[in-house]
């Protein structure tokens, strides 16, 4: 089983950070079908993200293996052996009418990556591991999956319980950081 927040004995905000902490992408998983209740507190997880409005968000939670070797096999960006998948998605109809042409091109998706952040940031603390799936075709995701055409996907997350000696992960990645005005480093602003 991969390291565990739960084996922290700190404050709640030391949990949190211990699970950014021990997040990462994972590619080797086992056969095993993480519990319907773990899979449960992940979509849990996606729901407490930000969402403009009620009924935009959806999500479709995959654990048929058919299905499952059908996408991994239609979308090249699948590069991991996960038994389950979850497919966020919105609603076009909805974002429109609440939210206009911004609210379906934009914020649709940062809502979206927020709630793929959120099942991120809770996977480990449930002995899961994820892949985002970054390479894949709009209208074969919704072929496969029987998904409206005003239902679009946005995120698909690769879902399973890790190997105990996954690989190391790659060194994080730090981003560019700047301070009032792009270009200008802390010391501009003491």
């Amino acid at each position: 089983m991969t390291e565990s927040v739960a084996d922290t004995n700190g404050s709640p905000a030391e949990a949190v950070f211990e699970a950014m902490r021990l997040r990462r992408m994972h590619r080797v998983f086992t056969s095993e079908l993480p519990a319907a209740d773990v899979l449960d507190r992940l979509v849990y997880a996606a729901s407490r993200a930000q969402v403009a409005r009620p009924g935009i968000r959806h999500l479709i939670v995959v654990t048929d293996p058919r299905l499952v070797r059908t996408v991994r096999n239609a979308c090249p960006g699948f590069v991991n052996n996960a038994p389950v998948v979850i497919v966020i998605c919105s609603d076009l109809r909805r974002a429109q009418e609440v939210m206009g042409p911004r609210g379906v091109e934009v914020v649709t998706r940062l809502d979206s990556g927020a709630a793929a952040g959120y099942i991120t940031i809770a996977a480990p603390t449930l002995g899961i591991g994820v892949c985002k799936v970054t390479s894949w075709t709009e209208e074969v995701v919704q072929a496969i999956f029987a998904i409206p055409d005003h239902i679009r996907p946005e995120v698909l997350m690769a879902i399973g319980i890790p190997v105990q000696n996954h690989p190391k992960p790659v060194k994080g990645f730090h981003p560019s950081v700047h301070h009032d005005l792009y270009g200008q480093d802390r010391s501009h602003t003491r």
